[in-house]
């Protein structure tokens, strides 16, 4: 061996361990679903098609380590229909698009994000967390709430079991399920856990002036089955006063899991009841990436036209990748 490679030799094995050190210090996950059902809708006419059962998806995420425990993270998510590979939506990163930094204080993103009052004080109550024709979307955002908010800022903090985080937006790109944008829309959610017992809390606030929803919600878990309850009340863009109220269950049998649950919307201002449903599922696991299920719906809400459907159902298989 010459003197020359003698003494490059080290140099290379250095820069080959800096190389990896710095690899190690970065991480991008490539995640995705595909989920697809032979589904009728409730609520709908009649009409028995394929379709989306959670939201088929295409995302990628990673981290930064930026030293002393400080973090880059981000997070863009593409969602499309399954079925015929279209966008579900105009924004090609309508699920998630996010960059910010975590640390010790806590994580601060901007972008389109899920808002907290969804994430802690709504979603966790559905069984099916708004997924499937089974959803119980509707009752637990009031027809008042948004899932997500596009130009936020986000700041969530966790300890001890418990999680905090606000969101407030720009009042452009978000217009209100009910009602006209006059305003920055902003929420609040939290959760608490201890042992087999959980519980959320929300506070959304869409752009109109007068809309708002506030949620709890909560679960325990007996191991045989975990019982779940939920209540909203708040007032829609046109100012009437909303109130809803949903109750769970759901049991592992097998190596999958039985759903059930209860709720009902109702406007309290014009006595009628906008949202009133029974659904029931089985989701069963294949593996831990691919999941069958099957679910059924009866919907009784007021005022039904004749030509919809008042129970709908679904059969698919969920793949997670």
């Amino acid at each position: 061996m010459t003197l020359h490679t003698r003494t490059l030799a080290p140099i290379a094995l250095a820069l080959a361990s800096l190389a990896g050190a710095a690899q190690a210090q970065s991480t991008v996950t490539v995640y995705g679903r595909v989920d697809l059902s032979l589904a009728q809708q409730a609520d709908a006419v009649d009409n028995k098609e394929v379709r989306n059962g959670s939201g088929s998806r295409l995302g990628f995420r990673g981290t930064e380590d930026l030293g002393d425990g400080l973090k880059a993270v981000f997070q863009i998510e593409h969602r499309f229909n399954a079925d015929d590979g279209t966008q579900t939506k105009s924004a090609f990163w309508d699920g998630k698009a996010i960059v910010g930094l975590e640390g010790a204080f806590g994580r601060v993103t901007l972008g389109r994000e899920e808002n907290p009052a969804y994430t802690f004080g709504q979603s966790p109550a559905d069984p099916w967390a708004t997924d499937t024709v089974a959803s119980n979307g509707s009752i637990i955002n009031g027809r008042i709430g948004t899932t997500r908010y596009s130009n936020s800022v986000n700041y969530r903090f966790s300890a001890a079991g418990f999680t905090a985080a606000a969101q407030i937006a720009e009042m452009d790109g978000n217009a209100p399920a009910t009602g006209t944008a006059t305003d920055r829309p902003y929420s609040l959610g939290g959760a608490w856990a201890s042992g087999p017992i959980v519980l959320g809390v929300g506070f959304e606030n869409p752009a109109d002036e007068d809309d708002h929803w506030a949620t709890v919600n909560g679960s325990y878990d007996l191991g045989i089955v975990k019982l779940g309850a939920f209540f909203g009340t708040g007032r829609d863009g046109n100012d009437q006063k909303q109130r809803a109220y949903l109750v769970s269950a759901t049991a592992p049998i097998g190596n999958g899991q039985l759903r059930a649950s209860w709720g009902e919307l109702k406007n309290r201002d014009t006595d009628v009841i906008r949202d009133r449903q029974f659904a029931l599922g089985y989701h069963y696991a294949l593996s831990k990436r691919t999941t069958v299920y099957a679910d059924v719906v009866h919907e009784g809400r007021d005022n039904m036209a004749d030509n919809l459907k008042t129970t709908g159902y679904d059969i698919g298989i969920k793949h997670n990748f």
